[in-house]
């Protein structure tokens, strides 16, 4: 299992030092079965998941009702096949790149078990690969030169503006 579910969090971490009412997340699902997210959910304050899907579901993840937790996606990329790198979420170019960067935004928005999203990452990975494992792909918002991809900009600023007024009408 890839994740840690841990012991039941202390009332004082030591990294927080005073800190009496940290927000425990436990572990970040890459994959998990029932009985894994069950015992995260009793030992933590919250539930995080890497979701690598073109948008959530929001029948698939209905089971969430159940826990009383604050649901974060902690991981999440899309990859354009126009740039010779790809991504766990292949699109055709960056236009539907960023269009689905868009949709996917919204949909953990109108979600109602989700808090929130982080995308991952800020920047692509080298072309030669990450040294620790290869890995090659276009999922930044800027190239591994600094120049940003502007449709990515354009559809983050877009959808960002407006994700309060979809939340809460």
């Amino acid at each position: 299992m890839p994740c840690d579910l841990g012991r039941k969090a202390p009332s004082v971490y030591p990294i927080r030092g005073g800190d009496v009412n940290p927000l425990y997340l436990g572990c970040r699902f890459a994959w998990c079965t029932p009985e894994a997210v069950e015992a995260a959910a009793e030992v933590g304050d919250g539930l995080s998941f890497k979701l690598y899907v073109p948008k959530i579901d929001k029948t698939r993840w209905q089971f969430l009702e159940a826990y009383d937790r604050p649901i974060l996606i902690g991981e999440f990329h899309f990859g354009a096949l126009d740039r010779g790198m790809l991504g766990l979420v292949p699109a055709e170019n960056q236009r539907q790149r960023a269009q689905i960067y868009a949709d996917y935004v919204r949909s953990v928005v109108e979600h109602p078990y989700f808090v929130g999203c982080h995308g991952f990452q800020y920047i692509d990975q080298p072309l030669t690969g990450r040294r620790f494992d290869g890995e090659n792909d276009n999922i930044g918002f800027i190239t591994i030169t600094d120049t940003p991809y502007p449709e990515m900009v354009a559809q983050a600023r877009a959808i960002h503006r407006t994700v309060y007024r979809i939340r809460w009408g």
